[in-house]
């Protein structure tokens, strides 16, 4: 069985780490048909239809667009939506898709998207995790001040993450089997910087692949501090898309942060 080590490099990665190392597998993993569902919170299209509803006509901007899982429903739906990821290769496959064109993309760093400084949005949307991409205090804090500034008098910025349980993230487990695929994460947890490192392991009959990442975790508390220093306060919090109240047994929460309407005309 041959290995293919994918793990190099993983200390201090560039913006476009995580992309670049999960773009040939990340639809089969977590597109429509994918094998590891991405629905704990709600559906593609659930989170398309809510976005819909609180974007209310204006336009979109999604950060860490990825492939297009979330900005392609929305774009279908008729929105305007805005991509914004720094990886290459994901930007590349969300191209080549067939309702691509319907989206506007930018290659760009979520944590300094400078080229969008001409630019306002009704909403900003950070999808499923991909917030905890950004690996340090400094990146987290200068993606919300961005987000701050993009954002219309009114408009919301809406993070879908897990609440963190290191505990319950590390070690080693199987996340998907099937006759010809296993799936396998192994994680450890660096609790004073909030860190988790780790990696999935894809197993086939005739190969073995790594595939690393690396996460900075903040709780739902961590992130209103963050959000309020930069004049956003938080409006909603739920559970996931269905609306269900978020509580303090709740796994994930859909958190939707607004800024202050007192400039609208």
């Amino acid at each position: 069985m041959k290995h293919t080590n994918q793990t190099e490099g993983t200390e201090n990665p560039p913006p476009e780490f995580y992309g670049e190392v999960h773009a040939p597998v990340y639809d089969k993993w977590y597109g429509e048909k994918g094998k590891i569902a991405l629905s704990q919170i709600g559906t593609a299209q659930e989170v398309a239809n809510g976005i819909a509803v609180l974007a209310d006509g204006g336009p979109i901007l999604e950060l860490g667009v990825g492939t297009g899982r979330l900005a392609l429903p929305m774009a279908d739906l008729g929105l305007d939506i805005t991509g914004l990821d720094s990886s290459p290769a994901m930007l590349k496959q969300l191209r080549e898709k067939p309702s691509g064109d319907k989206i506007k993309i930018v290659e760009a760093d979520m944590a300094m998207p400078s080229q969008l400084s001409n630019k306002s949005f009704s909403v900003v949307l950070v999808g499923f995790n991909t917030f905890f991409n950004l690996t340090t205090v400094e990146r987290q804090t200068s993606c919300i001040a961005e987000v701050a500034r993009l954002l219309r008098p009114g408009g919301r910025f809406i993070v879908e993450a897990f609440v963190p349980q290191p505990e319950f993230h590390e070690g080693i487990s199987v996340r998907m089997i099937a006759p010809d695929e296993v799936l396998i994460d192994s994680a450890s947890i660096e609790p004073n910087q909030q860190l988790i490192s780790g990696e999935r392991i894809e197993v086939t009959p005739i190969l073995t692949r790594r595939y690393p990442y690396i996460l900075r975790y903040i709780s739902p508390t961590e992130f209103d501090a963050i959000a309020a220093d930069n004049g956003l306060s938080l409006e909603h919090r739920w559970a996931d898309w269905a609306r269900n109240p978020f509580s303090n047994v709740a796994n994930y929460h859909v958190s939707i942060w607004r800024t202050s309407q007192s400039s609208l005309g």
